[in-house]
């Protein structure tokens, strides 16, 4: 027992060093990027551009944030807290781009409201329903939809500059902001879900 006591310190000791560095490795995605921090920052954003509108029966309920199950856990969930402090959507690009949205806003959820407009699982507006008959209307209709994801491209864009995130985080970005848009838009919006299913919302 002797011969191997030596053997299996080594073993041991390399087992809690790659232990530790993916620990580290967990910690250090999280902090960069916390999806709590982030998704409560982006709701009160949409919320305050969709400020005092008739938004007819949202979802607003945030899902009930997970309890930590380990001293890991502990440690991310203190480091969320930490980031959401630093974590911002209201840099003055961001807020300019904010009125541009709202100077549309009526006409965008009146529409989505009708049936007419859908919201993307990637933070997108998108035109659901058409009618060739109308061709003046389907005409300002696109220009709506242009507009308006040309502004979001741009605040996704910002979100990722101002906080310094790897260009790669775009998506989460979208995501996020597509949860929030998703959730404050009236019964009648079109909705994408994670696997590409479109419904309509109740």
């Amino acid at each position: 027992m002797k011969h191997h006591a030596p053997r299996l310190t080594k073993t041991l000791s390399i087992f809690l060093i790659v232990l530790a560095a993916l620990a580290g490795s967990c910690v250090t995605v999280n902090v960069n990027l916390p999806e709590s921090a982030v998704q409560r920052a982006t709701d009160d954003y949409v919320k305050d551009l969709y400020r005092a509108r008739d938004k007819g029966k949202a979802d607003t309920k945030a899902a009930p944030a997970a309890k930590p199950q380990s001293y890991l856990g502990i440690f991310m969930a203190e480091a969320w807290a930490v980031d959401d402090i630093t974590f911002t959507v209201d840099t003055q690009r961001a807020l300019v781009i904010r009125e541009k949205l709202r100077a549309r806003v009526d006409d965008v959820l009146s529409n989505k409201r009708s049936g007419i407009l859908g919201e993307t699982k990637d933070g997108k507006l998108v035109l659901k329903k058409t009618d060739p008959a109308k061709k003046l209307l389907m005409k300002k209709l696109e220009k709506l939809v242009t507009d308006e994801n040309h502004d979001r491209d741009e605040l996704y864009s910002e979100i990722v500059k101002s906080n310094k995130l790897a260009p790669a985080r775009l998506k989460d970005i979208q995501r996020s902001f597509a949860r929030s848009f998703q959730s404050e838009s009236p019964s009648g919006t079109w909705i994408e879900d994670q696997e590409g299913v479109w419904s309509q919302k109740q």
